[in-house]
């Protein structure tokens, strides 16, 4: 089977990988339909985050099942499904207190990082991974499903009620489900994104959404309340920390999201005696199955935001449209695309 593979930064590789089979009980084979390119899988091809060489990357996919192990009885070949990416070994410590997004095997099983993941003609996982969709849900959107769960997972870090403002930064793909899930809360809010071709996109194909600002203090002008400011920011840059405490009510809350790295500089004093709280939140915990329902049922209208599907083999010209050239190494000027799937080229072949 064909595979993307990662060989260092800006070195990514489709090649001839040995197709997967179900030799164990509990085995499941996925043919992999779409997968959608994360910020994740953006660092690693430009060097920002770290991934083991030789890996194949991807982990946001929908497929059908191929093969299934012995153990397997109620998924029918052919069954279309969505695979969470996420591994949990359910026996070392951070599993047995509820921190499975944080298993002690993650170093070694993080799909499409320091395991094979999913931008590939094929998947093997198990029975525990794979969730069948409900019937007459083959929806570009489904591919939503690992990043909606992550963003379920924090905006459940947070203490929430219908009458707090709220700001989101960033209107990538993860800011976009953010700004959904805290207007289903009842929360006035809106979302902060500085490139103005985005925005564009995100009015035109999201027009449901919250209004689209250009940056933080816009925000507060148009939220905030006479003489205060915002009572939630999510940060989904990574990159703004400094410059959203100070915009926080007491008893504020902002919740970081991004994985971009870098350094700030804050005053732990004021944030005592303001009341803030300073959150984090990364992957998935026990959110998956909900994501699924959630965009099966059409509660959040997301299919608008997968705004363009590239053959696996084209994979160069799927990452430009997101700001990345490969071929000269270095980040160029997004063309303004939400979330953008790779399709293997036997996506469309029966089983």
């Amino acid at each position: 089977m064909k595979a993307l593979v990662y060989h260092g930064p800006f070195d990514l590789r489709v090649e001839e990988r040995p197709r997967p089979r179900a030799l164990g009980p509990d085995d499941v084979v996925v043919r992999v339909r779409r997968t959608g390119i994360c910020g994740t899988d953006i660092g690693i091809a430009t060097g920002k985050y770290s991934a083991k060489p030789g890996v194949v990357l991807g982990h946001e996919s929908v497929g059908e099942v191929a093969e299934t192990g012995p153990g397997v009885t109620d998924l029918p070949v052919g069954t279309q499904v969505v695979v969470n990416p996420t591994f949990f070994c359910g026996s070392c410590a951070p599993c047995r207190s509820g921190r499975e997004n944080h298993c002690a095997r993650k170093h070694e099983t993080e799909a499409g990082v320091s395991a094979d993941g999913l931008f590939a003609e094929y998947y093997l996982t198990s029975r525990t991974f794979v969730h069948p969709l409900p019937a007459g849900t083959d929806r570009a959107g489904m591919v939503l499903s690992e990043p909606l769960s992550c963003a379920l997972t924090g905006v459940r870090r947070l203490r929430l009620t219908p009458q707090l403002r709220a700001a989101v930064l960033g209107g990538g793909p993860m800011g976009v489900m953010y700004a959904s899930l805290l207007a289903q809360q009842g929360l006035t809010g809106v979302l902060v994104e500085a490139s103005a071709a985005r925005a564009e996109v995100l009015r035109t194909t999201l027009p449901g959404l919250w209004p689209v600002v250009e940056n933080l203090p816009e925000a507060v002008d148009r939220l905030a309340r006479p003489g205060s400011g915002l009572d939630v920011v999510v940060d989904t840059t990574g990159v703004l920390l400094e410059q959203a405490l100070p915009l926080l009510n007491p008893g504020g809350q902002l919740l970081l999201v991004g994985l971009s790295g870098g350094s700030a500089t804050i005053d732990p004093a004021w944030i005592a005696d303001n009341s803030i709280q300073v959150l984090g939140s990364i992957d998935s915990l026990g959110t998956f199955g909900d994501a699924v329902e959630l965009l099966a049922a059409g509660a959040l209208p997301l299919d608008g935001a997968v705004t363009a599907e590239v053959p696996l083999e084209e994979f160069a010209r799927a990452f430009a449209l997101l700001g990345v050239d490969l071929a000269a190494g270095c980040r160029t000027e997004p063309t303004g695309h939400l979330k953008v799937c790779l399709t293997p080229a036997s996506a469309g072949e029966e089983l």
